[in-house]
C-alpha cells in the first residue's frame, strides 16, 4: 500500500470537515453516521486527523475487501474505532483503532508492509477462530487492528482487510487542506 496518498480534491466535504471538527474540539463523540475514513474521497479523514492531532500519520481505508463492511465508526477527541463486520467472519470480526499511544504487550515486531510506520503482531489463536492483534506504531500515533473470527475461516481475511488501510503523511493531509479549502493545519 501506498503510504504518501492523499484524498481527493472535493469541495462537497468541506460541510462534514467543519461539523467533524466542531463536534471533535467540543469534546462530543461522532458515531455510525460518519463514514468510513476514505483515501480517495477525503471525506471523514480530516475528522479523524484531528482525533489524534500528535500522529505524523492519519488511517485512511481503500475499498474494503468483498465481504467487509464498517458497522460503526466512532470518533472523538481520545482517538477514532471502528467495528466491522464480515460475511464470512462474522459481526464484530475486526475493531480498528487509532490513538496517541498502543500498549504493544506481547507482540513481536515483524516487517512492515507500511512506510514510515513498525508493525508488531501477537496471535492468539489460529484455529478454529482467528484471533490476533496487529499494531502500526509511528511518532505521535498508532493504529491497531483486533481481529476475532468466530467461524472457521483463515487468517487470510485479516490480511485482505488490513491491505484496505493505508497511512496517509500529515503534512499531504494540511496541504490539501490548504490547497483545496482554507490554511489550517490539522
Amino acid at each position: 500500500m501506498n503510504s504518501q496518498r492523499g484524498p481527493v480534491r472535493n469541495s462537497r466535504v468541506i460541510w462534514s470537515i467543519l461539523v467533524g471538527l466542531a463536534a471533535v474540539s467540543s469534546s462530543c463523540s461522532i458515531e455510525e453516521t460518519t463514514p468510513l475514513p476514505d483515501c480517495q474521497r477525503g471525506e471523514s479523514i480530516f475528522i479523524v486527523a484531528q482525533s489524534v492531532p500528535t500522529g505524523d500519520l492519519v488511517p485512511c481505508f481503500e475499498s474494503l475487501p468483498a465481504g467487509w463492511e464498517a458497522d460503526t465508526v466512532r470518533i472523538n477527541q481520545s482517538g477514532s474505532v471502528i467495528h466491522f463486520d464480515s460475511d464470512r467472519a462474522g459481526d464484530g470480526a475486526a475493531e480498528f483503532r487509532y490513538q496517541e499511544t498502543c500498549d504493544l504487550g506481547e507482540t513481536v515486531s515483524v516487517p512492515s508492509d507500511q512506510k514510515l510506520a513498525d508493525r508488531h503482531e501477537y496471535i492468539k489463536r489460529v484455529a478454529p477462530g482467528f484471533q490476533a492483534e496487529r499494531y502500526y506504531t509511528f511518532d505521535g500515533g498508532c493504529v491497531s487492528w483486533v481481529f476475532d473470527f468466530d467461524r472457521a475461516v483463515t487468517a487470510s481475511l485479516s490480511v485482505e482487510l488490513g491491505n484496505s488501510l493505508s497511512l496517509v503523511t500529515r503534512q499531504a493531509l494540511n496541504e490539501s487542506m490548504r490547497d483545496n479549502f482554507m490554511d489550517e493545519e490539522l
